[in-house]
């Protein structure tokens, strides 16, 4: 008797405390690239950038048009001048289109650097949020979305995610920052 007495309790002790031990983990996934992307704050980087790269081609474009004109003068004194000259005249002009596209570069190298930099912001709040968002559903593993073949969209913080960023971070600068170019 007393064994079944002590084998019923043991049986009902592992039943009331066997849930508690195995709980399933509290998994989240967040896609960080689509919550920038879909967050004011992203968006407002996204066409801060456009409007910034759309000014340097077409600041481009006006050099391009002057290189094309000195290029034509240029071939229709290619009769009158001496062929010393004319060498120095097209050298000239390569050095003005090698200049340009150096040039071209360095300013869009540092669009992107603005814009990486916007980015980290975006991102360091993210993470505060997703941190946030973590402890709030007592999560035991976060995992980026791109980590997992699938998942349940119940387990997909990214809409609650977006819908924070917009709430602490509207908009985000973007400032073209100076690149260091090779010893130049």
């Amino acid at each position: 008797m007393f064994k079944k007495l002590t084998t019923a309790f043991f049986v009902l002790a592992s039943l009331t405390f066997a849930p508690a031990a195995f709980a399933e983990p509290v998994i989240l996934v967040f896609d960080v690239d689509r919550a920038i992307a879909l967050s004011k704050a992203g968006k407002s980087m996204a066409k801060q950038l456009e409007d910034q790269v759309q000014k340097v081609r077409t600041d481009e474009a006006e050099v391009i048009k002057g290189l094309q004109s000195e290029a034509e003068k240029l071939k229709e004194q290619q009769k009158l001048l001496a062929p010393e000259a004319l060498q120095k005249k097209v050298e000239e002009l390569q050095m003005k289109e090698v200049e340009r596209r150096r040039s071209l570069n360095e300013k869009i190298q540092s669009i992107q650097a603005g814009g990486q930099r916007a980015a980290a912001e975006i991102v360091k709040v993210a993470e505060q949020e997703l941190s946030d968002i973590s402890k709030e559903r007592k999560a035991d593993i976060v995992m980026r979305r791109e980590a997992v073949f699938f998942a349940s969209p119940a387990i997909d913080v990214t809409g609650e995610l977006v819908s924070r960023l917009d709430k602490k971070l509207t908009k985000v600068t973007v400032t073209p920052v100076a690149v260091q170019n090779n010893g130049r």
